[in-house]
């Protein structure tokens, strides 16, 4: 009998939690999962200024061949322009495979994380937050539950990374749930919702 009075009052407060997660709103405020790429992300235009740069010198170059007829002679004008043309355009292609193969890699991953279910969620307010400054030189970081979170806009690496002093979502007033990736030195977010 009393087994069934333990079983009773566990069932009415499992119960009391579904009932209250089912009855809480959150808003998505990040998602890495669903984030689509951002093509003009910095330092993306630099890329396509040094893209355009490259070959205007080269098209220059062969559209004024029959002024430069040494274009083949080492010394002369014409080879500096090509090979620093093609100095532009391999540095910017260079830029474009990092920054956009690392957007388009990190949207796999986190798709792929969510499908296998490898992730862990927490809630509640962020505890011990440390903002980051304007001038970056430092991380943000913050608690939730005990797990710990830092980022900085300055470091490429894997899940959120925006702090609030360049435009991030994370306030220290807030009850946020946090979809995450348990790594070895760092807690990657994944999804950042806010309670309504």
């Amino acid at each position: 009998k009393r087994y069934q009075q333990y079983n009773s009052k566990l069932l009415k407060i499992d119960t009391l939690k579904i009932v209250y997660i089912a009855i809480m709103r959150y808003k998505t405020l990040f998602n890495l999962a669903a984030e689509k790429v951002d093509y003009f992300q910095d330092p993306l235009p630099i890329a396509y200024l040094l893209l355009i740069i490259g070959i205007g010198l080269i098209v220059s170059l062969f559209l004024g061949y029959k002024q430069h007829k040494e274009i083949f002679n080492w010394n002369s004008e014409a080879v500096k322009k090509l090979l620093i043309g093609c100095a532009f355009i391999a540095m910017s292609l260079m830029f474009l495979l990092i920054f956009l193969g690392t957007q388009f890699s990190d949207n796999f991953k986190a798709r792929h994380i969510i499908r296998k279910g490898t992730f862990t969620i927490v809630e509640g307010k962020p505890q011990n937050y440390h903002p980051m400054p304007k001038d970056g030189h430092d991380v943000e970081s913050f608690d939730i539950e005990g797990v710990h979170f830092e980022y900085s806009d300055f470091h490429l690496k894997f899940g959120y990374s925006n702090a609030a002093s360049l435009g991030g979502v994370i306030r220290p007033e807030n009850y946020y749930r946090i979809t995450y990736l348990e790594e070895p030195y760092n807690n990657a977010i994944i999804k950042i919702e806010i309670k309504e």
